[in-house]
C-alpha cells in the first residue's frame, strides 16, 4: 500500500469514528463527502511525490479535526460518555502525533558548507640575493679582478 493509501485509510478511520452512532443519512452522507474528497485529491494532485501527498492528506486531517468534532456536535448531542471520550482521546492522540511529527521533522541547523575555492595569501617574492663579491686573483706583479656577469633586469 502506498503512503497516500495509508494516509487515506487513516482519514477514513477517523471519519468512521466521529460519525459512529449517527443517524444513517447523516453518517452515510458525511462518509461519502470525505470519500469523494479523497478520491478527487488522488486524481487531481500534481506530479508530487507520494510521501508529500500523504503528508498533505494527514495535515488536512489534523487541521480539520476541530471542524469534524464541531460538525458532529451539531448533528446530534453526544449522549453517551464512551463516545465523547473516544472522540476526545482520538483528537488528543492525533494532536500529539502531529506535534511529534512537527518536532521530529523540524529543520536542523547544518554546518556551513566548505568553500569550494581555497583562499591562499600570496605575498610578494623576496628580493633577489645581492651579487657575489668580485673574485680577486693575485699574481706577483699584477692583479686580475673578475666581475660577475650583470644580472638581467626584469
Amino acid at each position: 500500500m502506498t503512503a497516500l493509501g495509508v494516509s487515506s485509510a487513516i482519514v477514513r478511520a477517523w471519519t468512521r469514528l466521529y460519525t459512529w452512532r449517527l443517524p444513517g443519512l447523516a453518517r452515510d452522507t458525511r462518509r461519502a463527502e470525505i470519500e469523494s474528497d479523497l478520491w478527487e485529491y488522488s486524481q487531481d494532485r500534481a506530479v508530487a511525490s507520494d510521501i508529500l501527498s500523504a503528508l498533505h492528506v494527514l495535515a488536512r486531517l489534523i487541521a480539520g479535526i476541530p471542524d469534524d468534532v464541531s460538525w458532529r456536535t451539531s448533528q446530534s448531542p453526544l449522549r453517551t460518555g464512551p463516545m465523547r471520550a473516544a472522540i476526545s482521546l482520538t483528537a488528543a492522540a492525533i494532536a500529539v502525533l502531529g506535534t511529534w511529527v512537527y518536532v521530529v521533522a523540524a529543520p536542523i541547523e547544518l554546518p556551513a558548507p566548505v568553500p569550494l575555492v581555497k583562499v591562499v595569501d600570496v605575498y610578494p617574492p623576496p628580493p633577489p640575493p645581492p651579487p657575489p663579491p668580485p673574485r680577486v686573483i693575485r699574481r706577483t706583479s699584477w692583479t686580475i679582478v673578475i666581475h660577475p656577469a650583470p644580472q638581467p633586469s626584469r
